[in-house]
Formats: structure tokens, C-alpha cells, sequence
């Protein structure tokens, strides 16, 4: 197996990172997007978060970032700034060879130093392997929004996973 290594994303990254989203949407198991993202969608997404509290992580392996994972608000205001929705994306050529399950650890060991107490995961219903990995994680079922996702005329139905890090903050 060839050695894959985690790192802070840079903006170098950004074709790589794109391309892995791009083909996670073919698959329609992972986001609610129909169509690929352009570069210049993915640059504002890269320049509107705060890097320290919000990191972009990627798996590099032989020069190439074969994964990436990310911490996102779960909303914008203030209040809600403890809680982080997480994301984990793999190429398409290194799905079910571990990096998704490293990727979902790294994210999680940094959530207290990213001021996160509390982590989000919303997954289709369908996706039973995000699901299975979530779970084995010790992130619970906190709601679920029924069909709530129309995909190519296809309804899907939408699991939200949370996972408290640590004691709320006062």
C-alpha cells in the first residue's frame, strides 16, 4: 500500500479537491448538488472561511490528494458557532481503501483546537457507508428530513448524525 499522508489543504489544492466533488456528484451519494462546481465557486468557498476554526484537510498520496475533509459552519450566526457540519470526499479510485475513515478521524482530533463541541454529518439515507462509518464513530441520529432531496426526479431521504466533542461552553 502506498504511504498517504493528511495535511492542511492549500490553495493549490484546489483543482484536486474540485475534481473529487466534481465526481462525487455523478454519483449522487454524497451531495444534494446536480451539476459539477466551477473553479471560481470553488475559490469563494476557499476564501470565505476562516481557515484556523474551519480547516480544509487532504490525503496526499504519491503527489496526488486522493481525499479531502472539511469543518463548515452549520449556520453563520454567532450562536451557532461551536457546532461545525463535517465533510469527507474520496476519489472515486481510492473508495473503501481507509482514507475516508483517517480523513473522518484527523477532522475529529482537531474539532477542540477548531473551538468545536458539537459536529454535524448529514448523509443521504442511501449511503450506507458514510452512515456505518459515522455510526462507528459515535455519531447519533439527531433528525431526519424525509424525502426532502429530489435527485433526477428520484426523492432521498436525508439522515442528520451529531456527535458532542465536549462540555458545552459557557
Amino acid at each position: 500500500m502506498t504511504h498517504s499522508a493528511i495535511r492542511p489543504a492549500t490553495r493549490a489544492d484546489l483543482p484536486e479537491i474540485l475534481d473529487i466533488y466534481n465526481a462525487s456528484i455523478a454519483a449522487r451519494m454524497s451531495t444534494a448538488d446536480l451539476v459539477p462546481q466551477s473553479m471560481v465557486a470553488r475559490e469563494a468557498w476557499w476564501e470565505q472561511r476562516n481557515h484556523d476554526t474551519r480547516p480544509v484537510l487532504v490525503t496526499e498520496r504519491a503527489g496526488r490528494v486522493v481525499a479531502w475533509g472539511a469543518f463548515t459552519n452549520f449556520k453563520d450566526r454567532a450562536g451557532y458557532a461551536p457546532t461545525a457540519e463535517i465533510s469527507v470526499y474520496v476519489d472515486p479510485s481510492a473508495v473503501g481503501s481507509g482514507l475516508g475513515s483517517a480523513m473522518l478521524d484527523e477532522l475529529l482530533s482537531c474539532a477542540v483546537a477548531c473551538q468545536i463541541d458539537r459536529v454535524i454529518g448529514i448523509c443521504f439515507e442511501h449511503n450506507h457507508a458514510s452512515l456505518r462509518l459515522a455510526r462507528s464513530r459515535g455519531f447519533e441520529e439527531w433528525g431526519r428530513l424525509p424525502e426532502a432531496c429530489n435527485m433526477d426526479g428520484v426523492r432521498r431521504s436525508v439522515v442528520i448524525l451529531g456527535k458532542i466533542i465536549s462540555a458545552p461552553h459557557s
